[in-house]
């Protein structure tokens, strides 16, 4: 279970590096055919977010982190998908900054998960 999550911890990085890459490369107006990719790529992100929050339920950590994990995933998906249409003009790079840190949020709490499974299962 621990080489497990070790395994998807570390594709959640790879794919939460290329997200942050390629959203970087969107905020400067480059790219944009990529789009539909990191789109893909969030909702696998978000997949895995919830895989690691079952493998840590299993694995017997305190269900609050978890469940959080849960809820959030389902606020990233909700707020990544719906993002385009709020705010037009100027006051979209505020949405563009709330959807930065929520995927950040969701990478650190992937990351959380991750040591809590360790600990949980030991060595």
């Amino acid at each position: 279970m621990r080489l497990f999550a070790f395994i998807l911890q570390n594709v959640l990085r790879l794919i939460g590096l290329v997200l942050l890459l390629l959203g970087f490369l969107f905020w400067s107006g480059h790219s944009l055919e990529f789009v539909p990719i990191h789109m893909g790529l969030g909702v696998a992100l978000v997949a895995l977010l919830w895989v690691i929050a079952g493998i840590a339920l299993a694995a017997g950590v305190k269900p609050g982190l978890a469940v959080a994990a849960i809820l959030w995933g389902l606020l990233t998906l909700f707020f990544g998908m719906t993002m385009g249409h709020m705010l037009p003009g100027r006051a979209h790079e505020a949405i563009r900054v709330i959807h930065f840190l929520i995927g950040i949020s969701a990478i650190g709490l992937a990351e959380m998960l991750g040591a809590r499974i360790k600990r949980a299962v030991g060595p």
